[in-house]
């Protein structure tokens, strides 16, 4: 997959990622909100081991957000097919937050699904995550229900295509 912009590029995820990879998820705020702990350099390897095995048909994708002013991969946009749902999921380093790039990348993204696709698309939040709920409803996303995995609170998002759609009460 390549979808180029004029500030960055959404691209399959490449060997030469490494270090940027390092950098975004070994950042404590990019796993603030989140199921996992900054990243390790043991286990960049271990990620990047299970990234190479990719492939177009592959259930869960990892693809890269590069910035043309930097040429770093600033961003990360997931896919996650289940039996019943597609579950998506983005991450971008601090420095590039509130810029556009999860927005555009997310839209461009969202563009190359089928209908069908659309229709079982999923984003979980953490409800403390107000920036992950905000852009959730600007991309067309509705608020479905909260659950408690493990304990852990999580808001579902279900994609309705109508941008604005999301917002459930967060105390």
């Amino acid at each position: 997959m390549l979808i180029d912009f004029p500030d960055f590029v959404l691209r399959s995820m490449e060997a030469a990622d490494a270090e940027d990879y390092f950098w975004l998820y070994s950042h404590p705020e990019v796993a603030r909100y989140d199921d996992f702990a900054p990243l390790t350099r043991a286990e960049l390897r271990v990620d990047m081991d299970r990234i190479a095995g990719y492939s177009a048909e592959s259930p869960y994708l990892e693809l890269a957000v590069v910035a043309k002013s930097c040429g770093r991969m600033i961003g990360v946009l997931t896919i996650d097919r289940k039996r019943s749902y597609i579950y998506l999921g983005y991450h971008f380093h601090p420095d590039f937050q509130g810029k556009g790039y999860a927005l555009r990348s997310m839209q461009a993204l969202l563009s190359t699904l089928t209908s069908n696709e659309q229709a079982r698309l999923r984003i979980v939040s953490h409800p403390q995550n107000k920036a992950s709920i905000a852009l959730a409803g600007r991309l067309g996303f509705r608020y479905l229900k909260r659950r408690y995995p493990k304990g852990r609170p999580e808001l579902i998002f279900g994609f309705s295509g109508q941008p604005g759609a999301v917002a459930p009460k967060l105390n």
